[in-house]
């Protein structure tokens, strides 16, 4: 079953009562498109800065991280329903192509969720559709406490 949240929503989740977005997330352009609750999947959007390219005008391989870390934090909290939140405790970055300044869409999915752990992947495109990179991750997984 595929269900479209709004941003606020999620926002809520990181900062309940709040909506103001989480700064990384509002650096990076985030918007969420979809969450495939079935498939355990979710995809986002990110719209990157000038200043985020490096010299040869190519955007900098750890903003990308970044996107790919920070597609894996909403995943995890709508999957948990808003029960837990992850802690990153490895990613795993494949660069395929240059990624260069604009619109970037994550398609990222939880491969495993256990109790405490969870093992999660995910590709980014850009604007093009071309593959920019993949990512694995292992995330530790805390209780949310509410504020």
């Amino acid at each position: 079953m595929t269900k479209n949240l709004d941003n606020v929503d999620l926002f809520n989740t990181f900062m309940p009562g709040s909506e103001e977005d989480p700064t990384t997330l509002q650096m990076l352009g985030f918007k969420l498109l979809d969450w495939d609750e079935d498939a355990q999947k979710i995809r986002v959007e990110f719209q990157t800065r000038r200043e985020f390219r490096n010299p040869g005008g190519i955007i900098q391989g750890g903003i990308i991280a970044a996107m790919l870390d920070d597609a894996f934090g909403p995943l995890i909290i709508i999957a948990s329903e808003r029960t837990q939140r992850p802690v990153t405790l490895d990613l795993n970055i494949s660069y395929i192509s240059a990624g260069y300044h604009g619109r970037f869409e994550c398609e990222a999915r939880i491969i495993r969720r256990g109790k405490s752990v969870a093992f999660v992947e995910g590709e980014l495109f850009g604007d093009d559709g071309e593959l920019v990179a993949r990512a694995t991750s292992t995330v530790r997984l805390s209780s949310v406490k509410p504020r």
